[in-house]
């Protein structure tokens, strides 16, 4: 109890007299009257007293005699909301009482302080990447000496990210994908362990000066084509840029996340996959020696809303390594000059597809999706295989104008370009191989994170 709730507290047995008495040792102008057990039973003001005076009032009575019992009171907990409220309504003091109406505090305008500063925690959520053409021109060793572009969007499927500081330098790792858990006693324990998983990988880059419990899960399965580890990457960088003072940009975020997975981690690929889910929505990125660079894409809703129902995403089940596939296609590529005037071709028809869906030449658009996978089966030879290239000529034969495998290739997520009058037949067909339809929508957003107490 406060030493401001003793001062201006009277009890039922004692007078008026000593009610004034009261009133003029404080300042807050008021006295709070309870009973023998401090339970609140009313309030007496200074107005209340010259009203009483006034009209002849004894000051030897006891003080329940003019004590005003219609007076407002909150609870313990109250929201600020109610209390500022009542502060509106010209009250300069407020009685606390518990949940027995014992009397426990007053609270002023200028007493009711700010919450103090409690934990909190970070969270974010990635998108992960659709890309449509250009793959494999944003890997280094091309774009360092040709001009690179790929065309891509996000999806609204995302690698989640919960990031809860502690209080000592204990850090814990849980993937909820993988199904494991990692604990290192600090992050010079972290920094010194050898064989460390990506997620470790990543907080190494990052370095907290804290100790940290940090949670990942997914809504797509590993290997899918979508750019899975990139959105987990980005993700959690986003997760420790929430805490931040001085945030990182989104170039900044993308960089980390390729930092930590390429180099670091050493899963080999492009660029393209990291600066997708960092910004989100429909881009044009173009990778120079100096640079790279997203071109944000506008398209009208009924543009955008068509695509979406004519593009269908299959999973064939089948999982994939695309850093292996990246390496095997980088020997191949460098054993035979073809492979690069193959890049070169297919960042022509990636343009001529940014023009096409700009424009919103959708059937051009699907039809290029084709002639880009075309190309790519000739990158190198572990992008397709029988099943795959039999699960790809079903679609068509279906009515699918066009399609391609996300990713690196070799499994993982098929995406076709099907008129509505085609699209339960290819859905049918596919499922028959024993493939699985995916349910999507765009995303125009790029990593989110926010913060939120400990609770």
């Amino acid at each position: 109890m406060s030493q401001l709730v003793k001062n201006q507290t009277i009890y039922t047995h004692q007078t008026i007299l000593e009610a004034v008495e009261c009133i003029e040792s404080g300042d807050l102008q008021i006295v709070f009257v309870v009973d023998n057990g401090y339970r609140l039973v009313g309030v007496l003001t200074n107005g209340d007293l010259r009203r009483y005076l006034l009209q002849g009032g004894a000051t030897t009575v006891p003080v329940t005699e003019c004590m005003n019992t219609q007076y407002r009171s909150v609870k313990v907990g109250a929201a600020r909301e109610e209390m500022l409220k009542i502060f509106d309504l010209s009250y300069n003091a407020i009685p606390v009482v518990d949940a027995q109406g014992l009397l426990v505090d007053v609270v002023t305008p200028s007493l009711l302080a700010a919450n103090q500063e409690v934990p909190v925690l970070a969270r974010a959520r990635a998108p992960v990447r659709m890309s449509f053409s250009g793959g494999g021109s944003d890997l280094t060793y091309y774009f360092v000496e040709n001009p690179a572009a790929v065309l891509s969007c996000t999806v609204g499927l995302y690698s989640h990210a919960t990031l809860i500081p502690r209080t000592d330098e204990v850090i814990r790792i849980f993937s909820e994908d993988l199904d494991t858990e990692e604990q290192y006693e600090s992050v010079d324990a972290l920094l010194a362990h050898t064989g460390k998983g990506l997620l470790a990988t990543i907080v190494s880059v990052i370095k907290p000066s804290y100790g940290l419990d940090l949670h990942v899960r997914s809504d797509f399965p590993v290997g899918s084509g979508l750019g899975g580890s990139s959105a987990v990457a980005t993700a959690v960088i986003a997760a420790f840029n929430e805490l931040r003072r001085d945030r990182w940009s989104t170039y900044e975020v993308a960089e980390l996340a390729f930092q930590s997975e390429r180099l670091c981690f050493g899963i080999a690929g492009g660029w393209q996959d990291q600066y997708a889910s960092a910004f989100g929505g429909f881009n044009l990125i173009e990778f120079k020696e100096g640079r790279n660079l997203v071109h944000p894409i506008r398209l009208d809703d009924s543009i955008c809303n068509e695509l979406e129902e004519c593009l269908v995403l299959c999973d064939t089940r089948i999982s994939h390594d695309s850093g292996k596939l990246h390496v095997q296609q980088r020997e191949e590529m460098e054993s035979k000059q073809a492979q690069g005037l193959l890049l070169t071709e297919s960042v022509s028809l990636c343009r001529q597809m940014h023009h096409h869906l700009i424009r919103g030449e959708l059937l051009e658009f699907g039809r290029s999706l084709h002639q880009g996978w075309m190309l790519k089966r000739q990158f190198s030879r572990a992008v397709s295989d029988g099943v795959l290239d039999q699960i790809y000529e079903c679609a068509l034969s279906a009515g699918a104008l066009g399609g391609k495998l996300l990713g690196a290739g070799g499994g993982g997520f098929f995406l076709f370009y099907v008129q509505p009058q085609h699209r339960h037949a290819v859905t049918e067909k596919v499922r028959e191989l024993g493939c699985r339809t995916t349910d999507f929508r765009f995303e125009s957003n790029g990593v989110t994170s926010w913060r939120t107490k400990i609770q």
